[in-house]
């Protein structure tokens, strides 16, 4: 009997450098976002002088940059200047007051006591070191409609009037999310807004093309398969257009073909589950669908298809998860059997 995993696999290489396909990339160069790259640059100076920050909220289509433009500036600002601590949270991976607390005191590298601290006792060490080192904080909220109270803003705003300077940078794919904010927040935190645009599909084209020259062999892809992307991707969204291209690639790979066809993409897009555009979902939210569309599963199953495709913690996909249920797409149920609680099942809804 053979074995499964004897490498007789009829795969091409085709993808040489896998990892620029994949979600987590930050190019060095982002195109058609010049002018998106210096307002939030911009709007982080003030702070940087020490002078009242320009706190910034962002919003726009999933796929449209938000994401990769703040983690392009961060990673510029800390080449630039060690005058401020950045720290970037994902709301949807640290949901809570606490959580966030955590990741600035890592960002810190403050040692905590074994007995663990009471939220305001956190906060005060974060406010005792902005004042000691004279360092204000920016912190970039991404997702953040994935926050669970949004008290922490109103501390965070209290702590401003104190000119313990906090720069806040908040980022969503829901506009409307700043304006159901509580007053007091609104007013003492100022927020600019900032809407990111859908990529156009020749901008998109683009994109796509930088993405294949250095993550493919130069054989493999031509102009009329790009286009054929960039028109399929919904909603203008540049994710979805490189996960589009990563599929397609490996989909021509397993047929043990050197250039990626039309049909690769047909075949992709036949597969994808169809759903309302207003939901706009991630890469990460697509894969669970992906993942489920041939049934239910239990977590523990989801968890290990998924890493395989997406390096994320457990914790991280499980929020993913919660995000997919409250959008009203997957439900969940757990079962129990001879007195023991099962992990949860996921299907579709």
């Amino acid at each position: 009997m053979s074995n499964y995993f004897d490498d007789n696999d009829t795969y091409s290489s085709i993808i040489i450098s896998e990892e620029i396909l994949l979600p987590d990339y930050l190019p060095d160069d982002l195109i058609h976002r010049n002018k998106e790259l210096q307002s939030i640059a911009d709007s982080i100076k003030p702070i940087i002088k020490k002078r009242t920050p320009d706190n910034l909220f962002i919003h726009g289509p999933s796929g449209s940059g938000k994401t990769c433009c703040i983690k392009h500036i961060l990673k510029q600002l800390s080449s630039y200047s060690t005058a401020i601590l950045p720290v970037y949270v994902n709301c949807w991976e640290n949901q809570t007051q606490m959580a966030i607390y955590n990741r600035i005191i890592e960002e810190m590298r403050l040692p905590l006591p074994r007995r663990g601290l009471a939220t305001d006792e956190i906060f005060s060490k974060i406010c005792e070191y902005a004042k000691n080192y004279k360092k204000p904080i920016l912190l970039v909220l991404d997702e953040l409609d994935g926050l669970r109270h949004m008290e922490l803003l109103y501390v965070v705003a209290r702590a401003n009037e104190k000119m313990l300077m906090f720069g806040i940078i908040g980022i969503s794919n829901n506009k409307e999310l700043l304006s159901k904010l509580d007053t007091r927040i609104r007013s003492s935190l100022r927020f600019s807004e900032m809407e990111f645009k859908h990529y156009s599909e020749e901008e998109l084209i683009s994109i796509l093309k930088l993405r294949a020259e250095k993550a493919l062999t130069k054989t493999s892809f031509d102009e009329r398969l790009l286009a054929k992307i960039a028109r399929s991707a919904e909603d203008g969204s540049a994710r979805i257009a490189i996960s589009l291209l990563w599929k397609s690639a490996k989909h021509a790979e397993k047929a043990g073909r050197a250039k990626i066809m039309l049909q690769d993409l047909e075949d992709i897009l036949s597969e994808q589950p169809s759903y309302k555009d207003e939901f706009n979902l991630s890469a990460e939210e697509l894969l669970i669908l992906e993942l489920l569309k041939n049934g239910k599963l239990q977590s523990s199953d989801i968890y290990d298809a998924f890493i395989k495709k997406i390096p994320k913690t457990k914790r991280q996909i499980r929020n993913y998860l919660d995000l997919l249920e409250k959008k009203g797409i997957i439900e969940s149920e757990k079962f129990e059997a001879d007195g023991i609680l099962r992990p949860k099942v996921f299907r579709l809804k």
